[in-house]
């Protein structure tokens, strides 16, 4: 591997460019930000825990199509950490650029806007994957692997989520990703599929119990983007399919109870203050409140369980996959999980082991099996099974 563009050094990219570094090896790595302050950062983080043969800083407005895809010329890849506001202009760049992308996602209006690029991606004779991350992307993969099996699907629901270990009142959770995309996950309506038809669902208007390995009693709701391409992939060959986040008991019930009074509201509202919008100030505290301290360790996790027939028989599929936050780096699981799965991909698409060109989903796109080999290599625990039932 050459050159590879990194665009946007938050929370995420640490995983993904310690995990290009490590396992792709690129002989530069050239690291895009609006704000130099977040590349010196990642940039002093990769130097303490990686050998990177070259790091170049560029600071770059991601909006801008052609001055990332100048960026990206002599590119082996874009691999897309930006949030997920920035990922059609980025895939239109890359396409410009005729140079491979791998992104986060997160937002299934803006994955399909990115797949409706395909034929554009294919004329440019590139490979885009968006939504690798862990859930969406890991998850795709583990339904995607499911359908590879199944003749029909009766029942798909996947339960994932990144949650500590050692949870505190009163919220029993920290933030492992970018605010905004946290707060989407409460408020936003989310598409699943029930008796063979897509639905609207919003999220924690159906809070289900239940016990999973690992993290023992917790609760888990539907959440905006989760669920992602996988109605549009599996429509008319799947009956019943369903993502839900996982978090512990109290939780979900408090932050139900925010939105529905209206502290997610985009709406101004008049104060003795002036003009204030509740979702704006939400946004902050929580931030403030729910950022780790230092120290916490934490554990992300996807339970996918696969209901249908094979071969006339009534089969069940299970995955499972789980990751802890790492001492010695200091990145979280979620870190781990997410950044991970888009530098594996990533390197799939340059090494030619991923070869299909245009915009495709992960659970069409990603070869399942050498994937599940490559998380393994990097310390997750997985495991699969299938038996009649």
């Amino acid at each position: 591997m050459k050159k590879v563009l990194l665009i946007g050094c938050g929370m995420q990219a640490y995983g993904a460019a310690l995990d290009l570094i490590k396992f792709g090896n690129p002989g530069e790595l050239i690291l895009a930000d609006a704000f130099p302050e977040m590349i010196t950062k990642l940039t002093a983080f990769l130097q303490k825990h990686a050998s990177p043969q070259k790091i170049t800083a560029l600071k770059l407005d991601a909006a801008d199509i052609d001055a990332t895809a100048k960026a990206a010329q002599g590119c082996d890849l874009i691999l897309n950490t930006a949030p997920y506001q920035y990922a059609v202009d980025i895939t239109k760049a890359a396409i410009q650029a005729k140079v491979p992308m791998v992104d986060l996602g997160g937002d299934t209006d803006m994955v399909l806007k990115q797949l409706a690029l395909s034929d554009e991606a294919k004329a440019a004779g590139i490979t885009i994957i968006p939504d690798c991350g862990m859930g969406p992307g890991m998850t795709n993969i583990t339904v995607g692997h499911a359908m590879e099996i199944l003749d029909s699907a009766e029942t798909i629901i996947t339960r994932d989520g990144g949650i500590p270990l050692n949870p505190t009142p009163p919220l029993f959770y920290h933030l492992v990703f970018a605010i905004e995309t946290l707060t989407n996950e409460y408020t936003g309506m989310t598409t699943q599929m029930r008796d063979g038809k897509m639905i609207e669902i919003a999220p924690m208007m159906e809070i289900e119990q239940c016990d999973l390995p690992v993290v023992g009693k917790v609760e888990a709701t539907h959440g905006m983007g989760m669920l992602s391409t996988l109605p549009w992939t599996y429509e008319g060959r799947v009956k019943n399919l369903e993502n839900k986040f996982v978090r512990y008991p109290g939780h979900l019930t408090f932050l139900k109870t925010l939105r529905d009074v209206g502290f997610f509201s985009r709406e101004e509202i008049k104060t003795e203050k002036g003009m204030f919008q509740p979702r704006a100030m939400t946004k902050a505290v929580m931030e403030k409140f729910l950022m780790p301290k230092g120290g916490e360790k934490d554990v992300s996790f996807i339970q996918t369980i696969s209901e249908g027939t094979k071969d006339g028989k009534k089969v069940q599929i299970e995955h499972w996959i789980c990751d802890y936050s790492d001492a010695l780096t200091g990145l979280t699981s979620m870190q781990r999980t997410t950044g991970f799965t888009a530098s594996i991909v990533g390197q799939m698409i340059v090494s030619g082991r991923l070869t299909q060109k245009g915009v495709l989903p992960p659970e069409l796109g990603v070869p399942k099996m050498p994937f599940f080999d490559d998380i393994q290599k990097r310390g997750f625990e997985f495991k699969w099974s299938q038996k009649e039932v």
